[in-house]
């Protein structure tokens, strides 16, 4: 009888663990296209937004993008900033490989006061860059070299921009004193990757794979329209 019940429970425990197992991937597969869906909203208001004049021909001539929606910053003293967003990577003959799911975040200390929440866009202009974003973990600033091209309170841009290998725009909203990319972290999401693509990717096979595309259609018009 012992037996039995032993056995019933185990049962019930593998049972319990594989539903959850399959929620958390139907979570993460959610996550994955409300991403998606945000990234095209995003890229569309950055490229409708008049005052960023060289947003359109950093987008051109992109060797990837990557795109945070939401990135989400604030603190006293000490502060964090956090998101989630994409990369897709340009083949050639207006086509593009991804999404590839990736988190931004990090801490500092210092005279901060304030939140501030705004959609952001990095154009990575070099191979050298691209190939340090895919590692496991990669800090702005320090790991690539990283221009800001626009910051504060509504767009500016720098009138001559820097050699850099990534360019970052974004619109932000609110107010946030002593904040900024540098030193932040990007870091591959591989649970939403997996999830979404339904297997695992290293680093290599990203880069050298001919095409790796899903659901990417709505995002190469976007950019692809650049060129009409």
């Amino acid at each position: 009888m012992k037996i039995k019940i032993l056995l019933i429970n185990l049962i019930g425990l593998v049972f319990i663990f594989f539903a959850s197992q399959v929620y958390s991937v139907d979570q993460e597969k959610l996550e994955a296209k409300q991403i998606l869906q945000s990234s095209e909203i995003s890229l569309k208001k950055l490229i409708a937004n008049d005052d960023l004049k060289k947003f359109k021909k950093f987008l051109k001539d992109a060797r990837a993008i990557l795109i945070f929606p939401e990135v989400y910053e604030g603190g006293f003293i000490f502060g964090a900033k956090g998101g989630n967003g994409l990369l897709i990577i340009r083949r050639g003959n207006n086509k593009f490989s991804g999404p590839f799911f990736f988190s931004i975040g990090g801490i500092s200390v210092g005279l901060q006061v304030g939140a501030k929440s705004g959609k952001v866009v990095m154009t990575v202009m070099t191979n050298r860059g691209l190939k340090s974003i895919l590692k496991e973990r990669v800090k702005l600033g320090v790991d690539i070299d990283l221009a800001l091209m626009s910051q504060g309170i509504g767009y500016s841009a720098e009138s001559t921009p820097r050699l850099a290998d990534v360019y970052s725009f974004s619109d932000n909203s609110g107010l946030f004193l002593g904040g900024s990319l540098e030193g932040t972290y990007l870091q591959p999401r591989n649970d939403i990757n997996e999830a979404f693509h339904n297997k695992r990717f290293s680093s290599d096979d990203i880069l050298n794979k001919s095409m790796i595309s899903k659901n990417l259609q709505n995002l190469s018009d976007i950019i692809n329209r650049l060129n009409d």
